[in-house]
Parts: structure tokens; sequence; C-alpha cells
């Protein structure tokens, strides 16, 4: 094989070679977002480094990574990754939407790391994971952290098998932290979702505060996340006006 006597020259100006590039970082800043020092087994103070190198290159390199799809304004008007779409949630396409969600959902159901019965009697572990938990079951932050982003993409794919609307990232999560709490099945089947579709977005967000009860009770603490994720929803339809 005979190289061609520009290769130096294609090499470094080539789309296709800063395109694939651009994609490689935008990758390696995403898993940065969903990773920490415990998992990879780094120093805190290398990996704080590394990923904050990687998050700023990221963002440039998603620009490039874009506009290597195609003409920069023939892709602006493509609507082929359009959230409508459903190929990939707004909070799975995005590691700083991942993030916010890991804080909110995760600040919420609160970190227990051996196992142990929820209000209503349920195995819990971790984050509130239900699932396969049997007493005695233990994690470390990292596994529940792991299982916490790994939860949060698999609600959101289920949200939006029903969710036909685009709605703007902060009401997404909030209406992820409310599907995470009570069920994909009963979020679906909900007036909240119903209003939703049906455009009525301020409506499903004042749906919220009605989802307080476990076991037939009213808790305190679930009135209070309600009301949380109902002003982090109206607060993203006022910005996104």
């Amino acid at each position: 094989m005979k190289l061609i006597f520009n290769w130096r020259a294609v090499l470094t100006r080539a789309a296709s070679v800063w395109f694939i590039l651009a994609g490689l970082l935008a990758l390696i800043g995403f898993f940065f977002a969903t990773l920490s020092p415990d998992m990879t087994r780094w120093s805190p103070v290398y990996f704080a480094v590394a990923s904050a190198v990687f998050q700023t290159l990221a963002i440039p390199a998603r620009i490039v990574f874009q506009a290597g799809l195609a003409d920069l304004r023939e892709f602006r008007r493509s609507q082929a990754g359009a959230m409508r779409n459903r190929s990939l949630g707004i909070i799975a396409g995005s590691g700083i939407a991942l993030s916010t969600a890991l804080a909110f959902i995760g600040g919420w159901e609160g970190l227990r790391q051996e196992a142990y019965r929820d209000v209503v009697g349920v195995w819990t572990v971790c984050y509130g994971k239900t699932q396969q938990v049997a007493p005695g079951d233990r994690y470390s932050k990292a596994e529940c952290d792991q299982l916490l982003a790994a939860e949060i993409l698999a609600y959101e794919a289920a949200l939006d098998q029903c969710l036909k609307v685009t709605v703007p990232l902060g009401m997404k999560i909030a209406l992820v932290s409310w599907t995470y709490n009570v069920g994909a099945r009963a979020a679906c089947q909900s007036t909240l979702l119903r209003l939703a579709n049906a455009g009525d977005l301020e409506g499903a967000c004042n749906e919220l505060p009605r989802w307080n009860r476990a076991g037939g009770k009213v808790w305190r603490g679930l009135t209070r996340r309600r009301f949380s994720e109902m002003e982090m929803c109206h607060a993203a339809l006022k910005d996104a006006r």
C-alpha cells in the first residue's frame, strides 16, 4: 500500500477526520459526566482535572460534530434529531442533563447503601431501588450512582412512550422524577400526561402535588417532593417562553 503524496494535508484538513475526532471527544465528555472517581480508581484530583478538560473540550466538539453531519444551515433545518422522534431522550442525550437529573432525583430519594424496608414495607436500597432487593444487600456509593443513572434513562424511555409532546428540560427532569417515584404505568395512565399531551403543560405541572400518597396515606416527604417537582416544572416553562 502506498500513501498519496498529500496525505498530511488530507489528514489534517479532511472534514471526516475532524468529525470522528469531535465525536470521540463528545463521547468522552459524556463518559466523565456519568462516572465517579471510585468507579475508575483514579485519584479524585486527577479525575476532576480530566473531567473538567474533557467536559470543556466536548462543547466545541459537539458543534464540530453536528456541523460535520452536513452543511451547518442544512443541519439546522434538519429534524432528524428532533426529540419528538424519540430516537434519544433529552436527558439521555446530554451529560449535563443527566448530571442535573441525578442530583435532583438522588437528593429526593436519599442514599441508603444497605437494604431497608420503606414506608410501605418494600425492601429498598440505594436511591429507592426496589427490584431484586433482598435483606442484607449492600452497595457502594459508586454502584448506587451507576444504578440510579441507568434507572433514570430507563424511566425517561418509558415516559417517552406516552409523552407525545416536546417539553423543556427542567419539566422533563421533574416528570422523570415523578415517574421514577410512582411508576411508568401509573404515570402513563394519569390525568397529568393527558393534559401534557393535549398541550396544557401548566395544567400538567399543577397535577404533581396530587401524587403525595403512599399506601393510601399522605406523606410529608412526598408532599415536599411533589411541590419541588412542580416548581421545577413551572420554572422550566417560564424560562422557555
